[in-house]
């Protein structure tokens, strides 16, 4: 399991510095050349917005792994030693159980656009691509979850 997360403990890092510049030249390309004619990108705005929407999805992930996620830190600073490691895993718990049911639910939608062949207005890729986020994107915390798991119980028995 060590090896699987050392494998991809910069693979949210690499896509998203793929991605964002994809998304920043896209809307500066299609504005310069909104502005200096009249002719319009439309596929630039789709673009853009999927690849914002793969963004949240994945910084998300990265989120939790660099543990930046906003937290109550007033309510855990005032706790003895003994429990923080217990809300820790209290916390890591219902992040995990989250995603398990959003990503359930999300494969669910995405399984309805595959049958009824839905896609995208202006790129006219399968919707399904840009719903693809939220599953990769769930699967991926879960996988930050599980590693937070090992991390706090190899913390709890080493002190």
């Amino acid at each position: 399991m060590k090896r699987l997360f050392n494998r991809f403990n910069n693979l949210e890092e690499v896509v998203l510095v793929i991605l964002f510049p994809i998304m920043v030249v896209t809307i500066f390309v299609a504005t310069m050349i909104r502005y200096l004619s009249t002719l319009s990108l439309v596929w630039a705005e789709e673009l853009a917005r999927y690849c914002m929407v793969w963004i949240g999805f994945i910084g998300a992930s990265l989120g939790i792994q660099k543990n930046a996620h906003i937290g109550v830190e007033a309510i855990v600073s005032r706790l003895p030693e003994r429990y923080k490691p217990h809300l820790s895993l209290f916390r890591t718990s219902v992040i995990v159980l989250f995603n398990v049911l959003i990503l359930i639910f999300s494969l669910q939608i995405i399984w309805s656009q595959i049958q009824t062949e839905q896609v995208s207005p202006a790129l006219r890729i399968p919707i399904s691509v840009a719903y693809g986020a939220i599953p990769v994107g769930m699967v991926l915390m879960i996988l930050r979850g599980i590693q937070g798991f090992k991390q706090n119980r190899s913390s709890s028995t080493s002190k």
